[in-house]
C-alpha cells in the first residue's frame, strides 16, 4: 500500500449520498492504484470550494505528494494516476488497454441510467437543488423529468445497452480478462451511482453481469468510510 495522499472532491447529495459515476469511477481507480485518499464532499454551488482548479465541476483531485498538483475529469485523472505511479497496480495495462477503455468510457453514456434514476436522483437534493438539477436534466432530455425518466420500466433498455459488457463477461472474469482494469471500473462506477439513489434493481441474480459486479465488490473491498457512507458495499441488493 502506498503512502502517498489524494484529496477527492466528489459530488455529495444533501442526503450524503454520492450520485456521480464520474465521482465514483475517480475513487475507485485512487483504490485500485491502492493510494490513500480523503474524500471531500461537494454540493452544487459550492464553487469556491474547488475554485483552485479554474473550473466548476467534479472530480477533482489534489495530488499532496505532488505538491499539491490538481486534475479534473474521470479520465484525466486516470491518466494521470497511471502516468504518476507506474510502480501502482495498472489501470491500464499498456497502450492498448488504454485504447480500449477509453472505448468503454465513450460507449457507456449516463442517458439509459437516467431513464431509470432520474427522480430518485432528484428525490435526494434540497428543494433549491432538486430544482437546479431537474433543469439541467430536462435541457439534456429535451422534456420533462417525468416523461424521460421511466423508473422500473427503462431497467430492460439500460439492460439491453450493456449486452457487449454481458456478452464479454460469459467468457472473462473481468473486462480486464483476469483481473479488473479501469474499463470495469467505469462500468461499475455507473451501478455505484445508482445503488446510492434509488431503490430500483438494475440486473436479475441470473445476469453475467451480476456476478460480475459481486466480483467486483470483493476485489475492492470495503477500504474507505467516508461521512458515515461506507465506500464499497458487500452487496448491491
Amino acid at each position: 500500500m502506498a503512502s502517498k495522499l489524494i484529496s477527492v472532491y466528489e459530488l455529495e447529495s444533501d442526503e450524503s449520498r454520492f450520485f456521480s459515476p464520474y465521482c465514483w469511477a475517480t475513487r475507485l481507480a485512487v483504490t485500485h492504484k491502492g493510494i490513500k485518499y480523503k474524500t471531500i464532499p461537494w454540493h452544487f454551488g459550492e464553487q469556491d470550494k474547488i475554485k483552485f482548479s479554474n473550473q466548476g465541476l467534479v472530480p477533482v483531485i489534489v495530488d499532496e505528494n505532488q505538491g499539491g498538483k490538481w486534475v479534473n475529469d474521470s479520465w484525466e485523472i486516470a491518466k494521470y494516476l497511471e502516468k504518476t505511479y507506474p510502480d501502482q497496480p495498472s489501470l491500464f495495462d499498456g497502450p492498448s488497454g488504454e485504447a480500449l477503455c477509453r472505448f468503454v468510457t465513450k460507449s457507456v453514456s449516463l442517458g439509459p441510467l437516467m431513464e431509470c434514476i432520474a427522480l430518485d436522483s432528484q428525490k435526494v437534493q434540497l428543494p433549491e437543488h432538486r430544482a437546479w438539477l431537474k433543469e439541467k436534466g430536462e435541457a439534456l432530455f429535451g422534456c420533462p423529468t417525468e416523461q424521460f425518466c421511466k423508473g422500473e420500466g427503462g431497467v430492460k433498455a439500460f439492460g439491453e445497452k450493456l449486452q457487449p459488457f454481458r456478452d464479454t463477461l460469459q467468457e472473462y472474469q473481468f473486462l480486464g480478462g483476469s483481473s479488473p482494469c479501469y474499463a470495469d471500473i467505469y462500468l461499475l462506477s455507473f451501478f455505484m451511482t445508482a445503488y446510492a439513489v434509488s431503490p430500483i434493481k438494475l440486473l436479475a441474480k441470473d445476469d453475467p453481469l451480476y456476478s460480475w459486479r459481486q466480483r467486483m465488490l470483493k476485489a475492492y473491498g470495503n477500504p474507505h468510510t467516508a461521512h458515515g457512507q461506507k465506500g464499497f458495499p458487500e452487496s448491491l441488493e
